[in-house]
């Protein structure tokens, strides 16, 4: 009863902030916000601003806020290099607050439903290679941030390897996209275009790294 009880918690803080986020789209809040005005602030506030910007981006999953915009707007105001120091500070702190959510609210209610043979395979396999498969998904820009948090968190992947496979994962993301949201300060120079080739050599990572994959996996049925 007290695991189904957790579940049903979970899946109604799930239902609130999803609620949470449309009233705000639908009253116009997002519209009224003004952005030059906040930017100014943050950067006025120095280190503190800093600080701000780490706690919203802790808090961000409990209201399913995307991830991307808020990097970009980080590498904005802070510039590339702060920028990428307070998004890793806060997308890590982030993450480990969604791990524990789950993991002590939904773990053993998933268990429950985890009857289906290829989910307990990999299952054990997160447990097991639980690091590479946490590295292997946050550098990868398909896989979604908070998804990977919460899934983890459901999974047999122990913490510590969940930890170290996030902070160092999240590290070529944050500074690939820090230095393209600090380039928007001035869209058109030099400097905006070579964050922007670096912003399509970060996304075709995924593709390169399937075409290569298919590749081998062709040469083994080949050999065979």
């Amino acid at each position: 009863m007290a695991r189904s009880k957790s579940l049903w918690l979970l899946l109604l803080w799930f239902i609130i902030a999803v609620a949470g986020l449309l009233v705000l789209k639908w009253t116009g809040v997002w519209e009224r916000l003004d952005m030059d005005w906040m930017t100014e602030w943050l950067r006025d506030l120095g280190p503190l601003g800093g600080l701000l910007y780490i706690i919203v981006y802790t808090l961000r999953p409990l209201v399913l806020f995307p991830a991307t915009p808020l990097t970009l707007y980080g590498g904005y105001v802070f510039g590339a290099f702060w920028g990428t120091i307070y998004d890793i500070i806060g997308a890590g702190a982030g993450a480990m607050l969604s791990f524990y959510i789950t993991r002590k609210w939904g773990r053993n209610s998933f268990q429950r439903i985890l009857r289906n043979k290829k989910l307990q395979s990999f299952d054990q396999k997160a447990e097991e290679k639980g690091f590479m498969v946490v590295l292997y998904m946050r550098l990868m820009p398909f896989f979604p941030f908070d998804g990977v948090s919460y899934g983890a968190g459901l999974s047999k992947i122990r913490f510590w390897d969940y930890t170290w496979g996030t902070l160092i994962g999240i590290i070529p993301g944050a500074v690939v996209y820090n230095v393209f949201g600090a380039s928007l300060q001035d869209i058109g120079s030099g400097k905006f275009y070579a964050a922007v080739g670096m912003y399509i050599v970060f996304a075709l990572i995924p593709l390169l790294l399937k075409k290569t994959q298919a590749l081998r996996t062709r040469d083994r049925e080949n050999r065979t």
